[in-house]
């Protein structure tokens, strides 16, 4: 965030520059005053039947003189923008560059986590599978268990109904044996009768 505020800072500066530099291109511009130069030049007459031509000299002094007098501060001005874009460019890749080493170790760092994730869906589903196993084991015994416990029931309570029926046999042969010795008794008491 420093890089962003600091490449901010270093391009303002360098827009002041360049603002001054605009400023002074106002009242100077090394292009016109060299096109300038080049017309008066051109514009200078040859000597008859010779490629020689007369130069005003005050004129040429004078274009050379507010070349060399505003160059100095130009070209101050263009190495010490130039300086200031070079810093910002620096700046810029190294604030590129850290944003790439973070954003690769966000990937890398969302890659663990996806990993950590998958790792954990795959130790869930290994839980759950295990968990149905043995809820349907669980369920196989509690139906055996249940089944032996009805078989268990239904011998029992046969067994049951088959010492009832014969303690109701033995009851009834008894009773039926004193019924037929009373019947007896009474046969006997009637014939002597």
């Amino acid at each position: 965030m420093s890089s962003v505020n600091s490449i901010q800072e270093n391009t303002t500066s360098v827009d002041t520059l360049e603002g001054t530099n605009n400023s002074s291109a106002l009242s100077f511009n090394i292009e016109m005053e060299l096109n300038s130069l080049i017309e008066s030049i051109l514009d200078i007459r040859t000597i008859p039947l010779t490629e020689l031509i007369i130069v005003e000299r005050d004129l040429l002094l004078q274009h050379l003189h507010h070349i060399q007098e505003n160059l100095p501060t130009d070209l101050a001005t263009a190495i010490e923008i130039a300086n200031c874009r070079q810093q910002i460019i620096a700046e810029a890749e190294s604030y590129a560059f850290s944003a790439v080493k973070s954003a690769k170790e966000q990937a890398s760092q969302m890659l663990q986590d996806s990993a950590i994730v998958r790792q954990a869906e795959l130790d869930g589903a290994k839980i759950r599978l295990k968990t149905e196993r043995e809820c349907e084991e669980l369920k196989q015994t509690i139906h055996k268990e249940v089944t032996q416990l009805q078989q268990n029931a239904i011998a029992e309570c046969q067994s049951i109904q088959i010492d009832a029926d014969n303690y109701a046999d033995d009851v009834l042969g008894d009773i039926e044996q004193r019924l037929q010795q009373m019947l007896e008794i009474i046969q006997n008491g009637r014939q002597q009768l």
